[in-house]
């Protein structure tokens, strides 16, 4: 894994207006905070968003649930998929994979068991995202935290043992799915066989957690430029890294002033294609009424010739 800037100079070769652009949310475009509902999009990254969707295809892919997701972001006309892939939505486009939408009865039988028992662990948020669900355990306490893990590995345990959920981890947080053979990484790929971007265009995915990892690892047969945040060097399906979510902000306004370069290039070219169009039309027009005249009389030569052949 690489350091995205020191890589800049083949990474923009690689990078073409109609790329698709795949960003988390917690942790890529928004810092990790304390709970959940205090992880709001500053407008300068709005802002940032806006602008580069002008140019490139957007999406976000957040564990968060599609309508929570939407409701921050608040872009229209870009591609959102919520609880971990097992939701999309976007232009023409809309997904709910059945199988998770059957496991939620049991998702929610299951948040409302732990609950209790979780409850008496001071700081655990246990969250229902309707297809799936989290708890954190970023406010408790280092003393209480193996008896938070105990509890929480007895009250799913026997789901889990059924087939019926699946349990991974991210940063401070046990995810609850159902038992689906789903992830970021394949709706990262159903997004692209949807999509279609233009041939040659490039696959970005800018991710911060172990869930985004699944996206990396699907995407490396892709050619994607795949980029994890994290301030520390660690082991990722990643190709390159940025320390943070100022670096997550400069990777955007460089992709901006790409975008502007090649847009100005692309006018600057048909702008020349339209003066050598106008400079040489005169000549062109002159030739093209030549060979009228001569088709003309061509045409009268014919029809006086086959006329005195009639009277003979």
């Amino acid at each position: 894994m690489e350091y995205l800037f020191d890589r800049w100079g083949e990474v923009q070769k690689a990078l073409a207006p109609g790329a698709l652009l795949l960003f988390d949310y917690d942790g890529t475009l928004t810092p990790i905070v304390e709970k959940p509902e205090f992880a709001h999009l500053s407008e300068d990254m709005r802002d940032l968003l806006t602008r580069v969707s002008q140019n490139y295809v957007l999406g976000i892919i957040s564990g968060r649930p599609l309508k929570e997701v939407k409701k921050l972001v608040k872009l229209r006309g870009i591609y959102y998929s919520g609880n971990h892939g097992f939701e999309v939505e976007g232009p023409r486009v809309k997904l709910v994979k059945q199988e998770a939408e059957q496991a939620r009865p049991i998702l929610e039988k299951i948040c409302d068991e732990p609950k209790g028992k979780l409850d008496r662990v001071e700081g655990a948020i246990v969250e229902d995202k309707g297809l799936t669900a989290s708890v954190h355990y970023r406010l408790v306490a280092k003393k209480d935290l193996e008896k938070l893990k105990a509890t929480f590995e007895r009250a799913v345990k026997p789901y889990v043992d059924l087939g019926k959920i699946r349990i991974t981890h991210g940063k401070k947080v046990f995810e609850i799915r159902p038992n689906v053979d789903w992830d970021k990484g394949k709706a990262a790929l159903w997004l692209i066989e949807i999509i279609k971007p233009p041939k040659g265009a490039s696959l970005v995915y800018i991710g911060d957690d172990r869930t985004d990892e699944d996206a990396f690892l699907a995407l490396k047969n892709k050619n994607a430029i795949t980029i994890l945040v994290s301030n520390e060097i660690k082991r990722s399906n990643a190709k390159y890294f940025v320390k943070n979510i100022d670096e997550v902000k400069t990777f955007i306004e460089k992709l901006i002033n790409l975008g502007v370069q090649i847009k100005i290039k692309s006018d600057e070219s048909v702008d020349s294609s339209r003066r050598v169009w106008n400079q040489t039309w005169p000549s062109r027009r002159s030739n093209a009424e030549s060979d009228d005249r001569h088709q003309w009389g061509h045409c009268l030569r014919s029809f006086a010739q086959e006329t005195r052949n009639r009277k003979n």
